[in-house]
Order: C-alpha cells, then sequence, then structure tokens
C-alpha cells in the first residue's frame, strides 16, 4: 500500500470538541478494508483538505489546513475486520457551521469510501444544489479526493 500509516503526530490536529452530536452511519469492514481504512491519510499538498488517522478504538478526520476534527469514528473489532460502533461529528459553530446530521453522515460515508478506500463514489450534493455548482462544492469540501491508495 503506497504512502505512510498517519498517527496523530504525523500532521496538526485538535481534539473532537465537546460539542458535538453523534450521527447515524453504520459500516463494516472486511480485514483488507479495515487495514486500508486504518493506514489513514496525511496531506501532501495544499489540495488535500483531509487528514485521517487511527488511534484503536478511534477513526479521526481532520481539516488538512486547520487541524480542526470534525468526525471521529469509533470501531470494533468483528470477525477479521471490524464495524462502525458510533460516529461523532463537531457541533462546535467556531470550527463547524454544518448542522445536518443526515449531511455529515453522507459527507463521512464518501470521505471513507472515496479517500480512504479509493472507491469512485458520487459526491454527495443535496437536492437545491445546482448541478452545475457541485464540482465547486466538491473542491471546497474534499480538494481534489485524493485517496491514500494513490500515490
Amino acid at each position: 500500500m503506497p504512502g505512510e500509516i498517519a498517527t496523530a503526530a504525523s500532521w496538526k490536529n485538535e481534539p473532537l470538541p465537546e460539542a458535538r452530536t453523534r450521527i447515524a452511519y453504520a459500516r463494516g469492514f472486511d480485514s483488507d478494508e479495515h487495514a486500508r481504512v486504518t493506514r489513514g491519510l496525511v496531506p501532501r499538498e495544499t489540495e488535500d483538505k483531509w487528514f485521517v488517522y487511527h488511534q484503536a478504538p478511534w477513526l479521526y478526520f481532520h481539516r488538512g489546513w486547520t487541524g480542526i476534527c470534525i468526525y471521529a469514528v469509533r470501531l470494533r473489532p468483528e470477525c477479521e475486520g471490524s464495524a462502525v460502533e458510533e460516529a461523532w461529528v463537531n457541533r462546535a459553530p467556531e470550527q463547524y457551521r454544518e448542522t445536518d446530521d443526515a449531511h455529515d453522515a453522507a459527507i463521512l460515508s464518501f470521505l471513507v469510501e472515496r479517500l480512504l478506500l479509493g472507491r469512485s463514489v458520487p459526491f454527495p450534493v443535496r437536492a437545491h444544489v445546482d448541478p452545475a455548482k457541485a464540482s465547486l462544492l466538491l473542491d471546497r469540501v474534499v480538494g481534489r479526493a485524493r485517496s491514500s491508495t494513490e500515490e
């Protein structure tokens, strides 16, 4: 697998604040997926907007530029892989302005599938967003969406 294994020391990071909400995100990982997810992702350039690392049992998602923790996912061992036990999102308004739990669960799912597992999945765009502006939104939220499996 390309790239380094991300740790808390790999990049700047802030803890998830007390202002947080549990979100409905459920996902199981087989042994290969678990290995890929727990490698995390370290930004290599400005366009890489996420830093992700695993510190058992938690998987943390931080914004690359600021180090602010947006999502935290607790994994539990299951069979030869793992499953999501719980997922949390930052709700400190001075750090993160989103307030839609369902949209956050969709964004988290996209980040896991695209950035950590390297799958080509559609970016979750709300129904009221002009499709012509979807690529701008994608760039703002996830950058160029380089996965941890890409060199």
